[in-house]
């Protein structure tokens, strides 16, 4: 009897042993927690100031992608070894889109060592900067001057874009650029009055911008067959804190072939609206 029922367990004990064979134990992950990105300069006068809206991580681990990842964030990673290289490549909202978050082509990607520590956290701030291979053709912080004027010369009265010093319509530095609206002059329609070349491939115009009603960002050029073209190529909707926003340019230059390109900002009153303001601050183009 006894031996019938040894003879019982055996093939239970071998089926148990089976499982744990087919059906391992799941590795602990370490953690890697990311809360943002600190952005340095190489040289304040070339890229302007310091301005980012840096939206996610792209993570890496031993050069393999892990995933993006919006911020703060705190990332599981499946270790090999005793340590590995993560590497984090900073992601921007591509035209304001967070559903679109590209690793931005503009900034540089910045690494830690991971040791091996299951369930552990590791905390990491990656450092961003700029390229070194950056260039921006055009800038206008507001600093000094003011590199806007009315898009139709002839248009009387129509409020512009001014320098101002207040306060609230400057984000940093001394100065901002300011546009604001009445019931008697209800459009703006601006335009920079230094045409810049911007190389065909990757291109950015990045702006920095608090406004009470939406406005439009566009671009033009005088073509290489010499007929100006223009288009506007994305609206911002209002918001009451200062944000800032990368829109892609590639995709006109591409179509609008030339060497002379401007800096186009429109806005209009919307229904209901008696008055109404934009401030800009920080606005550049970044090219290779």
């Amino acid at each position: 009897m006894r031996l019938k029922n040894l003879l019982f367990l055996i093939p239970a004990v071998a089926a148990v042993a089976g499982c744990n064979v087919i059906n391992p134990a799941e590795p602990v992950p370490t953690y890697i927690k990311i809360d943002s990105f600190h952005f340095v300069q190489h040289d304040p006068v070339e890229e302007g100031p310091i301005a980012h809206n840096i939206t996610c991580a792209w993570i890496y681990y031993n050069n393999n992608p892990i995933g993006a990842f919006d911020l703060p964030c705190n990332v599981p990673v499946i270790t090999e070894g005793d340590k590995g290289l993560i590497s984090v490549w900073p992601g921007i909202a591509l035209n304001g889109l967070v559903d679109l978050q590209p690793i931005y082509a503009f900034y540089n990607f910045d690494s830690t060592t991971l040791v091996t520590d299951p369930g552990g956290v590791r905390e990491f701030t990656p450092v961003a900067k700029y390229l070194n291979d950056a260039k921006f053709p055009y800038k206008e912080d507001f600093e000094i001057g003011n590199s806007f004027q009315a898009f139709d010369p002839d248009a009387t009265g129509q409020p512009v874009i001014q320098r101002t010093k207040e306060a609230q319509y400057v984000l940093s530095g001394g100065g901002g650029g300011l546009i604001e609206l009445t019931a008697d002059h209800p459009y703006s329609e601006n335009i920079s009055n230094t045409g810049f070349s911007i190389p065909q491939g990757e291109a950015y115009i990045e702006i920095s911008y608090k406004c009470s009603v939406p406005f439009e960002i566009g671009m033009y050029n005088t073509l290489n067959t010499g007929v100006d073209a223009y288009n506007y190529i994305f609206g911002v909707k209002a918001t009451d804190t200062w944000k800032k926003i990368y829109i892609e340019l590639g995709s006109f230059t591409g179509t609008y072939k030339g060497k002379d390109h401007k800096v186009l900002i429109k806005t209009s009153l919307t229904s209901g609206q008696s008055s109404g303001y934009v401030a800009l601050d920080n606005i550049k183009v970044v090219t290779f």
